[in-house]
């Protein structure tokens, strides 16, 4: 196949025998000797296997390496054509035609078509799949209507008018289409595979079918133990050189950092400021900034409706804000590397045109997020006279993880020492892959946003009326008009910008939603492994360039 894309250890394997290796065997190492024979990478995780279909996961993890799609993620954020060949655009900039390479296969050989793009696109957001991220889908034509279910699914804007050419119509112009379009949802599914297997379609590895570079091994697999191998027949499958990925599924945080001491995990998460600060100057530490942000969310409709009166004045949520030490929080869970929120936007994930500052430096209404306990205070007392309290009672929900713990815990006491009158109960709730945004379970509640693509408006669509992540029900028409105005947008241009830097100030100085801080995750990682792409964006690892060196 023609379309390869430099990647580092190309240089390393030019001229190098050794670097096409056979699916779960052993490749002898290059001549030079750079590469170590067993190319084989554990990994750890949380939580079993429970499903490989695509349109069933809010977040695709280390199954993000089984997808390809008409566009990839460049290791600085950028895009690129993947199983695309190329991209015309109209002069109104509303309908893209992508021209597919025609010789792309899937894991068992057949080939990628146009018609796969859109089964895939079709399914998603068809009522059977409710998809949790088909928010993403609008703006291409017709899929905010399917989702209000006024439409079918197969009026969606997207047709294969020939086996290899792809074409998408949408409402209006969206600048940031390529950056959208290189999220795992918009890739291909094989319609022929799953008519094949129905109901039991890609519930077990033996009834799915990958486009990316790996594929979830057949055999093998328990539900403490699941495997990827590379797919035989991935288009750039010579510059894939693992040849095994194991995902092992922990328990037991001491039984992962023994395998870990011991050789047989090659990657450990730093929990703890101490292990952090013991660990950090060490060649195997590393911090890994991301695109995301903790939040906390407001439940404005609830049973309560004292509770109810209390949390929709923006007096209430801006003393809650300003009553957060977000330094303090952050480096509480996640450590220094933590970075106190400037906004909604996470800092790194965009910046405007010729160089000009990170979106994130640049968000209006930043006071709103201060820390100033007086001002706190005063807010409060003028909330409660309003809402006819002295005191309250607030259930503050959190998943149950040990990240996630830590700062409902901190945050409880932060709030309730500085807000008198104030209780906070706790309330976990349980971790599930299929999980789909709904209401929130409690008064308050800790979520964790990604940006699924590299532009600010991936955060800031999440919080508009009709968005299904906006589960506190915050809502605004001047807000909604200035997203929409940035959605429309023919091109990433100063307007755009300041359309969204408005959006930004509308939802920070409301208090609509708080943000608290950016984490970075830390890690303890083999340091013989090389050639991960780890992004900011989208999906975090990327291990299709991924090797050992001895």
């Amino acid at each position: 196949m023609k379309h390869w894309r430099l990647i580092p250890l190309l240089i390393l394997c030019v001229g190098l025998a050794g670097c096409s290796m056979s699916q779960e065997t052993e490749s002898p190492s290059d001549s030079q000797g750079v590469m170590t024979k067993k190319q084989v990478l554990t990994l750890a995780t949380g939580q079993p296997l429970t499903t490989l279909d695509t349109d069933k996961l809010p977040q695709f993890g280390r199954l993000n390496n089984t997808i390809e799609g008409l566009y990839s993620t460049t290791g600085t954020g950028q895009t690129e054509l993947a199983l695309a060949k190329k991209v015309k655009v109209n002069a109104a900039k509303t309908t893209y035609t992508f021209t597919l390479w025609k010789d792309s296969y899937w894991s068992n050989g057949d080939v990628i078509t146009a018609q796969n793009f859109v089964f895939a696109w079709q399914r998603a957001l068809s009522p059977q799949a409710k998809a949790p991220n088909a928010d993403l889908f609008i703006g291409i034509k017709n899929a905010r209507q399917i989702l209000k279910g006024k439409l079918p699914a197969t009026s969606l804007g997207v047709s294969a008018p020939s086996k290899f050419k792809l074409v998408v119509h949408l409402d209006h112009p969206m600048a940031e289409l390529p950056q959208r379009l290189t999220f795992p949802l918009f890739g291909p599914q094989n319609e022929r595979i799953a008519a094949k297997f129905g109901k039991l379609y890609a519930t077990k590895p033996q009834y799915q079918v990958y486009a990316g570079p790996f594929m979830v091994a057949a055999k093998g697999n328990t539900k403490h133990h699941w495997h990827m191998i590379p797919n035989p027949h991935y288009w750039d499958r010579k510059h894939v050189y693992l040849q095994r990925i194991n995902v092992d599924v922990y328990h037991s945080d001491a039984q992962m950092w023994r395998d870990y001491r011991k050789g047989t995990l090659d990657e450990v998460r730093l929990l703890g400021k101490g292990n952090i600060k013991y660990f950090e100057k060490q060649a195997a530490y590393t911090a890994r900034p991301y695109s995301k942000m903790v939040l906390l969310n407001y439940r404005q409709t609830g049973t309560n409706k004292q509770i109810n009166r209390l949390l929709a004045q923006r007096d209430t949520r801006l003393a809650i804000s300003h009553a957060i030490n977000r330094k303090k929080l952050g480096q509480t869970s996640y450590g220094n590397t933590s970075l106190p929120a400037q906004g909604i936007v996470p800092a790194g994930l965009s910046r405007g045109q010729k160089g000009t500052a990170d979106f994130a430096a640049s968000q209006p209404q930043q006071q709103t997020l201060t820390y100033n306990t007086k001002l706190a205070k005063r807010l409060w007392h003028r909330a409660l006279k309003q809402a006819k309290l002295k005191h309250i009672t607030l259930s503050l929900s959190y998943l149950d993880a040990p990240y996630s713990y830590k700062i409902a815990h901190t945050l409880k006491q932060q709030l309730t020492a500085t807000l008198p009158g104030l209780t906070i109960r706790l309330k976990p709730r349980q971790w599930s892959v299929d999980e789909i945004p709904g209401p929130v379970n409690a008064d308050l509640s800790l979520t964790t946003q990604h940006a699924q693509y590299a532009d600010p408006l991936s955060m800031l669509a999440l919080f508009t009326s009709s968005s299904m992540s906006n589960t506190g029900k915050w809502s605004s028409p001047t807000y909604d008009r200035l997203v929409e105005q940035a959605s429309n947008a023919p091109s990433f241009n100063s307007t755009r910008w300041n359309t969204l830097l408005q959006a930004e100030g509308v939802l920070m100085k409301d208090q609509g939603i708080t943000p608290l801080f950016q984490p970075a995750s830390t890690y303890l990682v083999n340091p013989k492994l090389n050639g991960v792409q780890y992004n900011t964006v989208g999906t975090q690892s990327n291990f299709k360039g991924a090797y050992f060196v001895k």
